[in-house]
């Protein structure tokens, strides 16, 4: 991870991550469904382009948090592998060259023993 906060940049580079496929977001809500082995092969997210800043703290001793984030715009390449198994061949996906998101943040924040004060 290499993070340029002043500037509102950021770029995570990850590599052989293992994980389990449930297939759907709602399989991962359940305990009845079979968990797959997968890898995510390679991840890339890069942070840019700074279009809001937000600042703020809260001192009452249950919610003690300080943070300055960044809102701003990422791009996302991943590439995922399911290998095969019994009775499943397998899946690679690949995204596309960059996937554009809508809103992304990064920032920098304090809480609990590590909150100033």
């Amino acid at each position: 991870m290499d993070v340029h906060l002043g500037e509102g940049a950021a770029v995570l580079d990850a590599t052989d991550i293992p994980l389990f496929d449930v297939f759907t977001v709602a399989n991962s809500f359940s305990k009845a469904v079979p968990r797959v082995p997968a890898v995510i092969n390679s991840l890339r997210i890069e942070w840019s382009g700074i279009t809001k800043t937000t600042q703020f703290s809260s001192a009452v001793p249950d919610e003690q948090f300080a943070g300055y984030f960044l809102e701003n715009s990422a791009t996302i390449e991943v590439t995922v592998t399911t290998p095969p198994s019994p009775g499943l061949h397998g899946f690679h996906f690949v995204s596309q060259a960059t996937t554009a998101s809508d809103f992304a943040q990064i920032g920098h924040d304090h809480n609990g023993s590590f909150f100033p004060g």
